[in-house]
């Protein structure tokens, strides 16, 4: 199994504004996009980040505008917690505390928008 990124099972959307510049933006919906740009100066700003992967109905068409956002988010030092300066609803989950089956799930339905290796992107 393809560990993120299977383009072929998800919608592709437009870019919302030319301002969204992030890796597979294509692939959030738009109303989400711009929370994630946002996001990108915290997730660079955290050398702890490694990878930050959407999933859920971010990157499905049922997205509305009560919808959360969940974020997995891969660390170096897996004590050290991730901070965040965003005030909208965000369900963050970290790789390495959760289970085989959700690990499951996001390797296959989840979308990389932050590598700071290149891995995945």
């Amino acid at each position: 199994m393809k560990k993120f990124n299977n383009y072929d099972l998800h919608f592709s959307f437009d870019r919302k504004n030319k301002g969204i510049r992030f890796a597979n933006a294509e692939y959030i919906h738009p109303l989400k996009q711009d929370l994630l740009q946002s996001l990108q100066i915290d997730f660079e700003g955290d050398s702890n980040v490694k990878t930050v992967i959407v999933f859920g109905s971010a990157v499905e068409f049922r997205c509305n505008s009560y919808s959360d956002l969940d974020l997995c988010l891969e660390r170096y030092d897996h004590e050290k917690p991730f901070h965040c300066t965003s005030e909208e609803e965000i369900d963050l989950l970290y790789w390495d505390r959760i289970g085989e089956r959700l690990k499951n799930e996001i390797s296959q339905k989840g979308i990389v928008v932050y590598d700071r290796e290149g891995s995945y992107v």
